[in-house]
């Protein structure tokens, strides 16, 4: 006699236990709504499917922390491993989402295994997989372009490293690493004028820093470009100065000179015309977290570094007129090689315009910090590029 099969055997047992199975469910899910419906087993029974969901869905942020940990331990071997097998569960292909872009913290640490064993071709690899990921990402063309500067570089940078510094100024042409390692490239080469138009480009690219204007406790913000020339803006106070008082400039890092000042008070009740503004001496300045430079420059030391004027403001004024130059961050050896590439080119006029929008920050470190201030997501720890 043939046998059933799996299926038909099942179907039967189905049938007969129906109406048990029914009542089982219908059970299980009056049991459900009754918990639901009790506030507290509610909040307790959801607050757990949440941390749950959480916990699914961080388990690849944990698997590239452990992968993270390998890497800072200088585990090489097993770094590398563990981070093939989960490119291979999990390959950087393309961005879809926010959570994809971690894909990117892999490809990096990757890169960086592989480059530690010796594995020169397979670190290349990693880098470029990681900057055509995320085309449009800087710091993708960057890290390929730091990885060419150090594993394909002789005598002088490698040109892939000057093709992926170029890529990363063409998404970020204020970008002061990027910069140097063209200006680098082509200064071994002694080659000048590629020198000159990158540092011109970068001083010409266009960046907006939001300085703040502080009065009689109230605030003003105002975008000024940053490119070394003057510009005038307008700060309107919220309300008139009730007493006399100091104004503080605050320019979220940049280094910056005042080469003007202006205070128009409140129009009075019966005056047809606004009064004129009054042009201001401010006297010397208190800085705070600032250094003073030649020239009148002031270089702030950290992002929240301010002057603020001895000479206090008219009681009644209520907008402020400055005149400000705010400088693109330069470190000292970057400037020498520009200088120096102005006077094999016979430029002096193009050197006297170019050093009136400079001012020079002691080390390469602190000009980077600057940068890294003002592109750094607000949640992030500030950390400039390496």
């Amino acid at each position: 006699m043939n046998e059933p099969p799996p299926g038909a055997r099942f179907l039967a047992w189905f049938r007969r236990h129906e109406r048990a199975l029914t009542a089982g469910y219908l059970a299980a899910a009056g049991l459900a709504l009754a918990v639901l419906a009790f506030a507290p087993a509610r909040v307790a029974l959801l607050g757990r499917l949440e941390r749950a969901a959480r916990w699914w869905d961080d388990r690849w942020t944990r698997r590239l922390g452990r992968a993270e940990a390998l890497v800072q331990a200088g585990r090489w071997d097993q770094a590398a491993a563990y981070l093939e097998r989960l490119d291979r569960v999990f390959p950087a292909q393309n961005v879809r989402h926010g959570r994809d872009k971690e894909r990117e913290r892999l490809l990096e640490l990757l890169g960086r295994s592989y480059e530690a064993q010796g594995r020169q071709g397979r670190a290349m690899e990693a880098y470029r997989r990681l900057a055509a990921f995320d085309s449009l990402n800087y710091r993708n063309h960057f890290v390929e372009a730091q990885g060419a500067a150090r594993l394909l570089s002789t005598w002088a940078e490698a040109p892939e490293a000057r093709d992926a510094f170029s890529r990363a100024l063409e998404r970020f042409p204020s970008h002061l690493p990027s910069v140097r390692g063209v200006v680098r490239y082509y200064l071994d080469r002694g080659e000048f004028i590629p020198v000159v138009q990158a540092y011109e480009r970068y001083l010409d690219a266009f960046l907006i820093q939001r300085v703040t204007i502080q009065a009689g406790g109230q605030t003003a913000v105002v975008p000024v470009l940053i490119d070394g020339l003057p510009h005038t803006v307008r700060a309107v106070l919220p309300a008139p100065l009730d007493t006399a008082g100091p104004l503080a400039i605050a320019t979220g890092g940049f280094p910056f000179r005042v080469e003007g000042l202006l205070a128009r008070p409140a129009p009075r009740v019966g005056e047809a015309e606004p009064a004129e503004p009054r042009e201001l001496d401010p006297g010397r300045w208190d800085l705070e977290q600032v250094a003073a430079e030649s020239g009148g420059v002031f270089r702030p030391l950290a992002e929240a570094g301010l002057i603020r004027s001895r000479a206090p403001l008219p009681a009644g004024t209520v907008e402020l007129g400055l005149t400000l130059r705010l400088y693109k961050p330069v470190d000292r050896d970057l400037w020498a090689g520009v200088v120096r590439s102005y006077r094999n080119l016979l430029e002096e006029r193009g050197l006297a315009a170019a050093a009136a929008r400079t001012a020079a920050l002691p080390t390469a470190e602190e000009a980077d910090q600057v940068i890294a201030w003002l592109v750094r997501p607000r949640d992030e720890p500030v950390a400039p590029d390496e």
